[in-house]
């Protein structure tokens, strides 16, 4: 018998069925930073170092390959590979960093909880933020009305994320429940 097998159960409901916990546990944790229960963004640095784990590797890639050389492979350019490493390590540091500011201003148990939220929800927006600005700027995806939807979508994602900036928001939560 497996470890992680539930008796009675199918492996695609054990799949579905962590896959709402994983969402349930999602939503929870986005309603307790905007309700300032946790910290989720002590500040613009912090949101700067979660940014980071997705945009370094990307933008390291992007610029590795403009030093490829037109029908020339990208493992054969020593350059290419520095620049993609150097991006691919800024990024894992910018894991590592999210990590700790969680765990800084939340404890550990918590702290490690908000890291993975943070670090998944960070991916997330960035696919959903590429895919919205694509239907905003594409002229071959359909009507105005689609445009317009696309952006008051993404309005609500860079509210939901100003939103979600709540270090100070917190700490005066914390300072008013705490008897003195």
């Amino acid at each position: 018998m497996d470890l992680l097998t539930i008796p009675g159960l199918t492996s695609d409901q054990q799949l579905i069925l962590m896959l709402w916990g994983v969402g349930g546990s999602f939503i929870v944790l986005l309603v307790a930073g905007m309700t300032n229960r946790v910290v989720i963004f002590a500040d613009g640095n912090d949101l700067m170092w979660t940014v980071s784990v997705f945009l370094a590797p990307i933008m390291g890639f992007m610029i590795a390959g403009t030093l490829v050389p037109e029908g020339g492979e990208f493992e054969n350019e020593i350059a290419a590979i520095v620049v993609a490493g150097i991006g691919g390590v800024i990024g894992l540091g910018g894991c590592v960093m999210t990590f700790i500011l969680s765990i800084k201003h939340n404890g550990l148990f918590l702290g490690i909880i908000i890291g993975i939220f943070k670090v998944v929800a960070a991916l997330v927006a960035a696919v959903c933020a590429i895919g919205l600005l694509g239907k905003i700027f594409d002229k071959d995806t359909g009507s105005f009305s689609k445009r317009m939807m696309a952006a008051i979508v993404f309005g609500i994602l860079l509210w939901m994320i100003q939103k979600l900036i709540n270090g100070d928001e917190v700490y005066i939560r914390r300072a008013e429940i705490t008897p003195t």
